[in-house]
Order: structure tokens, then C-alpha cells, then sequence
């Protein structure tokens, strides 16, 4: 699904949806004949200011913090890289030294050899577990990074919902508003439509309504709240 068409139905759905089971549930309990009206969610918000002001900020941040991670992973993989050149100097340098100290068995006393075998063994001993605690720490440093953007996109949602919660607040006295304009006592989703309703579509006037009301809303990043 395309970005916008997602930042539509998550900014929409819940608003028209939720007022339209009321209206309905309302005009059903009454008892009164069912007049309706037609609002499509989707252009109500791809046309509208607000709409496209959300829209828009949404795919500019979305885009910086993909940026941001491309940028980061490009930078964990050079690290990677040059981490794993390391490694391959110093297998090729402990099997050098270890081919270098086995050519000098027949030349140094057993005792000398041993101590040199020893000292071999202790420096290859300290140098793979130094280098395994830098392999160590990359991965930590490359899983901290995950759970940074995996973060950072959690929050970009929760704005995003901070921000559609103040459109759903501004919308819902509209389509009171253009029902009652209309007589109607019962809001449909344009897609539960089968067929026809073209004559009883009130999206444009709800568009004109809402540009009036409201015609932008910040969108940035929140954080989840602490757990209590």
C-alpha cells in the first residue's frame, strides 16, 4: 500500500467509522426512517488542508528517518568490513609466528622452546579474546542502532496518532453539522456503498467544512509513555 494511501485510512478510518455506528445505532433505537448521507473518508482527507498537511509531513519524516537509517547501516557495514579485515590480519600474523616459532624446534634447548611455546600460547590466548570482545561490541552497537530506529518509528506512529485524534475531534461536529443540513440521520462510509449514492455524497461540503475549521496539524515524533 502506497504511503498516502495509508496515512489516509489510519487519519479517517477510526473518525467516520466510529460517528457513523453511533448515527446509526441512534437512528435504528428511534425507530425513525433511515436518511442518509455519503462522506468518502479517503478524499475527504486527500483533499482536504488538513489532510494534505498531515500527508505531507508524514512522508518527510518518514523519509528522513529512512535516510537516517541507510546513512547508519552504511556506516555499521563499513565498521563490519574493516572489523573483519582485522581479523583476517591477525589469523594470517598468529599463524605466521606459530609457523616461525615450530621451525625453531630443533634449534633452542626443550626448555627454551617450551617457555617461547607458552608465551605463544598466552599472546594468541589474549589477542582472540581481544578481538572477540570487539566483535562483542559491535553487535551490541548494531543491535542498540536496531532498537534506536525501531524506536524512533514507534514514535513517528504515535504522533501521527496524537495528530489524527485532534482531526477526528474537528471533523466529528462537521458531519453532525451536514446531517443536519441534510435531514439525514444516518452517515455512510462511501466504501460500505455497493452500488449508486452518487446524489447523497456530502464529501465535498465536509471537505469545505473541515478547510475552514481546521487546516493543519503539527505531526512529530512522540514518545511512549514511561510504564507506571
Amino acid at each position: 500500500m502506497k504511503l498516502h494511501r495509508l496515512v489516509v485510512r489510519v487519519l479517517a478510518g477510526a473518525a467516520v467509522a466510529s460517528y457513523m455506528s453511533v448515527a446509526a445505532v441512534s437512528a435504528a433505537s428511534a425507530g425513525t426512517p433511515a436518511t442518509i448521507v455519503i462522506v468518502n473518508s479517503e478524499q475527504m482527507f486527500a483533499q482536504s488542508k488538513v489532510g494534505q498537511s498531515m500527508r505531507s509531513q508524514v512522508q518527510a519524516l518518514t523519509k528522513k528517518l529512512r535516510e537516517d537509517g541507510d546513512k547508519a547501516q552504511a556506516g555499521l557495514e563499513a565498521e563490519a568490513k574493516k572489523l573483519r579485515a582485522e581479523g583476517d590480519k591477525l589469523e594470517r600474523d598468529l599463524q605466521a609466528e606459530a609457523k616461525k616459532l615450530g621451525e625453531q624446534r630443533g634449534l633452542l634447548k626443550e626448555e627454551d622452546f617450551a617457555k617461547k611455546v607458552q608465551a605463544f600460547q598466552k599472546k594468541e590466548a589474549d589477542t582472540r579474546k581481544s578481538f572477540e570482545a570487539k566483535g562483542l561490541a559491535f553487535q551490541k552497537k548494531e543491535q542498540d542502532l536496531q532498537r534506536t530506529f525501531q524506536q524512533k518509528g514507534i514514535e513517528l506512529q504515535n504522533g501521527t496518532n496524537v495528530a489524527r485524534a485532534k482531526v477526528e475531534a474537528a471533523v466529528r461536529p462537521i458531519f453532525t453539522k451536514v446531517m443536519e443540513a441534510h435531514g439525514a440521520n444516518i452517515m455512510l462510509e462511501q466504501s460500505y456503498v455497493v452500488a449508486g449514492g452518487v446524489d447523497l455524497d456530502v464529501t465535498a461540503e465536509v471537505v469545505k467544512e473541515l478547510d475552514a475549521k481546521l487546516t493543519s496539524v503539527e505531526v512529530k515524533p512522540v514518545a511512549p509513555a514511561a510504564p507506571k
